[in-house]
């Protein structure tokens, strides 16, 4: 049993205990994996990456606000979720902006058309002509 201890008013107050602090960690980490795997969900039924994350950022940021005990700390995991799937979001959007802007750049650097794949008709016509001539040698 958790020993008490006096507090500053003359009364007795529990010291709070390791397994305590232990369900409280474990009920963030739960909070997290559920709140992650309903934004999974979420999106798997047809609910927009952002709409799902910003629900899952209110759901967990309420239960932080008006639950107690473990269910704070679980909410909390949710909160952190929902968090990481909107910055997540917000990230893969601005690289995709980066990369189309990238391209726009290339595709201007190359006269509007992009780099060139492959080799100019003249020079790839010699390497064919080199691979057969070395065929035809190591063929004898």
């Amino acid at each position: 049993m958790a020993k008490r201890k006096k507090d500053d008013s003359g009364g007795t107050k529990r010291k709070s205990s390791g397994s305590s602090k232990a369900w409280a960690a474990a009920s963030a980490a739960a909070g997290g994996a559920l709140g992650a795997v309903g934004g999974v969900l979420a999106t798997r039924v047809g609910i927009e990456p952002k709409t799902a994350a910003i629900g899952v950022t209110v759901t967990g940021a309420a239960g932080a606000v008006f639950g107690s005990g473990n269910l704070r700390w679980g909410s909390a995991g949710v909160l952190a979720a929902g968090a990481s799937q909107l910055a997540i979001g917000w990230l893969q959007k601005k690289t995709a902006e980066v990369a189309q802007t990238q391209a726009a750049q290339a595709a201007a650097a190359f006269g509007g058309t992009g780099p060139r794949q492959g080799l100019p008709g003249d020079v790839a016509q010699a390497f064919r002509e080199a691979r057969e001539q070395m065929e035809d040698d190591y063929a004898n």
